[in-house]
């Protein structure tokens, strides 16, 4: 903005940032002295915008320019409901308001954590009266199409979903970049620096679609918590509670990459293997947006390869049984289902390790597997969402009982 001046940018819920714009911290940015009065009056004014599209002013300005809703990254985010007669607004519309400037207040204040709101001032006062937000998503890119008018695509990862077991849930929860999903990029708005096997942040604007490259972290995975936070040689970076990553393979999210990592006890103590966290790229560089992904990169095969190391020793050290009354007592079983499933488990990673076609992407999701397989899925937060179904070969392990010889 030529004529303006940023008085801050604020990465909600993030660090020294609170999770909405409305917070009293932020009173003294407005004229008004109030940070709800503002908002509400830069609502009012038309200067309240979302990926560069403004919040219609008004009830009448709605109904005008964003009759069928306004959208956020082509989802609703404010309509009125006609059959239920009241107007629905925030985070993918689903709060019920009284009234439009209720509903667009809840559109205002529903940017999600790790994401960033930036007070302008534009007519020389030292008060902000223009409010830019973002809203983007994460997607991880498999391939970069560029067609004959300069427009370009992205396609995430791709697994071969044929090969995909009963207990296998939901690889990806979003619907976009995929093979026939359709979205095309202007080359003007696409981050040019983006490569295969690199995380990516997209959003819907005045111009379509567009996309940057994901701010990447290299170092080595120390530590770290699903939905907390994770660190990478020294430094710990906070989780973003809502942040969209849709459309990333779940085992490049993450809190599922972590946990898979943590299980095999491959953070922190693998010398030489890195992984790269990514998070949304922020005005102020010592700011760190939401982490959007975590992935392994070419250390991707070395990583599978330890952890199959450990499933065939599980593997090796367990016998199948139904009840166990036909193993010593100094060995332990799982049932046969659970042998059964664990070797077809090993048997797949160790096939997609041997494949030249294996993406990075899909090394990764077979660590995951792997750590489902045996750890189960009850305690990872995206598996029991994702619709996965593993009991744990680890969990059902029991001791042999020694079947009696005495008539």
């Amino acid at each position: 903005m030529n004529s303006s001046s940023l008085l801050r940018a604020v990465v909600l819920n993030m660090g020294r940032d609170a999770n909405r714009i409305t917070d009293t911290r932020y009173d003294s940015y407005f004229r008004q002295g109030s940070a709800v009065a503002c908002v509400a009056a830069v609502i009012a004014a038309g200067k309240f915008s979302i990926n560069g599209l403004p919040i219609p002013a008004n009830e009448a300005q709605f109904r005008q320019l964003t009759p069928d809703g306004y959208k956020v990254n082509q989802v609703s985010w404010l309509h009125y409901d006609a059959a239920a007669g009241h107007w629905k607004g925030g985070f993918q519309g689903q709060k019920t308001a009284a009234s439009y400037d209720a509903a667009a207040m809840a559109v205002a204040t529903g940017i999600v954590a790790g994401l960033e709101v930036r007070l302008y001032d534009t007519d020389g006062d030292e008060f902000a009266d223009t409010i830019e937000a973002d809203y983007k998503e994460g997607v991880q890119v498999q391939e970069v199409i560029r067609f004959p008018d300069g427009s370009v695509s992205v396609r995430r990862g791709d697994i071969g979903t044929t090969q995909r077991t009963a207990e296998e849930g939901r690889v990806f929860d979003g619907s976009r970049f995929t093979t026939t999903s359709g979205e095309r990029i202007s080359i003007a708005h696409f981050d040019t620096k983006i490569s295969p096997g690199d995380v990516a942040l997209f959003w819907w604007g005045p111009n379509g679609w567009a996309m940057q490259r994901a701010r990447e972290v290299k170092g080595r995975f120390v530590n770290g918590q699903d939905h907390e936070s994770y660190t990478i040689d020294n430094e710990v970076y906070q989780d973003a509670m809502r942040f969209s990553r849709d459309n990333l393979l779940i085992s490049n999210r993450p809190g599922e990459f972590v946990n898979a990592q943590k299980f095999f006890g491959l953070n922190g103590n693998v010398e030489g293997l890195k992984v790269s966290l990514w998070l949304v790229p922020t005005t102020d560089p010592s700011a760190s947006g939401a982490p959007v992904g975590m992935t392994s990169g070419s250390n991707a095969s070395s990583f599978l390869s330890l952890a199959l190391v450990q499933a065939r020793r599980w593997l090796s050290d367990v016998l199948p049984s139904t009840e166990g009354t036909d193993v010593l007592a100094t060995r332990r079983w799982v049932p046969p289902t659970l042998y059964e499933q664990l070797s077809k488990a090993i048997l797949r990673a160790q096939m997609a390790l041997d494949s030249a076609d294996s993406s990075d992407s899909a090394l990764d999701y077979q660590v995951y597997l792997l750590y489902l397989t045996l750890n189960g899925s009850a305690e990872d937060i995206g598996a029991k969402f994702g619709g996965y179904r593993y009991a744990g070969f680890v969990r059902a392990i029991q001791s042999g009982k020694l079947r009696s010889t005495v008539p």
